[in-house]
């Protein structure tokens, strides 16, 4: 149990730390992209190096790689703009660096809370078999509201069905279901702040009086999954073959 406890205590006020550097580094050099740019490769570097669990390092990459160009391709089919100095391609120069961040933060923040609900009392019994169901109930109601709710063409809601679809059926653990709630939670928690202060906005959010869209939330979750999977197989090593 005491073992159980230290590992929740040794990794989330690191992992706060981090979410509130990455916050700070944005918000408060938003009109300096160099300054931003420094301080978000000196949070990465301390994630790179500090405590950096299996796959954290493999999901920086895959973060940057899928989503630098995704936000490229939404910029340029209209779903959102930067208002910001120095763009390239109609995006902050430090884009890649910041998924990187994030993606990485997620996974620390996801095995922390993971680390607490192992202490939960009769984990291995029905009461964490109840925990676990309850962690599942807030992910179906927003998986729900956002096909029920969201404005898209036909095409898109297709594409969030198939991916809710394979997310509920191949990526249903514990883990994912973490990843998933702190993607979403944290992920349109800090995007809506941005969009409050002017940083980039919505060209067709359903929501206009905020200026945020129903899938927010939706969109940052499953990206959180996706990306911990690809680093999860990244990082598992392949079997020797015997000769």
């Amino acid at each position: 149990m005491l073992k159980k406890v230290w590992h929740f205590a040794d990794h989330l006020p690191l992992a706060l730390m981090l979410a509130a550097a990455l916050m700070a580094s944005v918000i408060l050099t938003w009109n300096h992209p160099l300054w931003t740019t420094l301080l978000l490769a000196l949070v990465l570097i301390v994630q790179g190096v500090y405590h950096p669990a299996p796959g954290d390092r493999a999901a920086m990459l895959a973060a940057a790689i899928l989503g630098t160009p995704a936000e490229i391709a939404e910029v340029y089919l209209g779903e959102w703009t930067y208002h910001a100095p120095d763009l390239i391609l109609g995006v902050p120069m430090w884009i890649s660096l910041i998924w990187a961040n994030l993606f990485s933060l997620f996974r620390r923040l996801a095995r922390s809370f993971n680390a607490l609900l192992a202490i939960w009392p009769g984990q291995d019994g029905p009461a964490r078999r109840r925990l676990d169901g309850a962690l599942a109930v807030p992910i179906i109601l927003l998986w729900a509201a956002a096909l029920i709710l969201m404005e898209k063409p036909p095409f898109v809601q297709g594409l969030y069905a198939t991916m809710i679809l394979i997310t509920a059926i191949f990526w249903r653990t514990s883990m994912d279901r973490m990843i998933f709630l702190t993607g979403a939670v944290l992920g349109a928690f800090g995007e809506f702040v941005c969009v409050q202060l002017g940083y980039w906005s919505y060209y067709h959010p359903l929501f206009k009086d905020y200026g945020v869209d129903i899938t927010l939330p939706l969109d940052w979750g499953l990206s959180a999954v996706i990306i911990h999977r690809i680093a999860s197989r990244w990082h598992t090593p392949k079997p020797d073959r015997k000769p």
